[in-house]
């Protein structure tokens, strides 16, 4: 068994019971007093504040063109297979086809019947609906970009 260096200690003492001797040399340093509240710091502080906000809020509309630009690209692309595949003369009765179909009807039914007289096999009106909600995208996102940028530094 090991015998105590300390025998003036309690045998039940913690280590943080226990307080280091002062060292001889050392002085001791001194907490710096807060700074006096005035009014322009709490402006400064106002002004932090909406900076920060300002920031969050360019960063979720960045997000949110981030996701537009995500949808519409995908939108896109299902859209240009299902032309493809109308040209090739996918038959519906296909699972994959079937499914693209059906997943693109959904956003062709305002575009259904828009152009008379041409065949069924051109899609013509997916094509349309690509041009449109192109369009749409580009006016949505520079309106968005609008949103974030700050007015334009005019040069003397």
């Amino acid at each position: 068994m090991r015998t105590n260096p300390y025998p003036e200690e309690p045998k039940h003492a913690q280590p943080t019971d226990v307080l280091p001797p002062r060292m001889e040399g050392l002085q001791q340093r001194a907490i710096p007093s807060p700074p006096p509240v005035n009014e322009t710091s709490q402006e400064v502080d106002s002004a932090e504040i909406r900076l920060e906000e300002a920031r969050t809020v360019r960063y979720a509309i960045g997000k949110l063109s981030d996701f537009l630009q995500w949808f519409v690209i995908v939108l896109e692309v299902t859209l240009a297979i299902r032309v493809f595949f109308k040209l090739i003369g996918a038959l519906s009765s296909n699972l994959f086809a079937g499914l693209l179909y059906s997943l693109t009807d959904i956003v062709l039914f305002p575009f259904h019947g828009i152009v008379l007289g041409v065949s069924e096999r051109f899609a013509a009106d997916a094509m349309i609906a690509m041009l449109i909600y192109w369009l749409l995208f580009i006016a949505i996102r520079r309106f968005l970009h609008i949103l974030i940028t700050g007015p334009e530094e005019t040069a003397s």
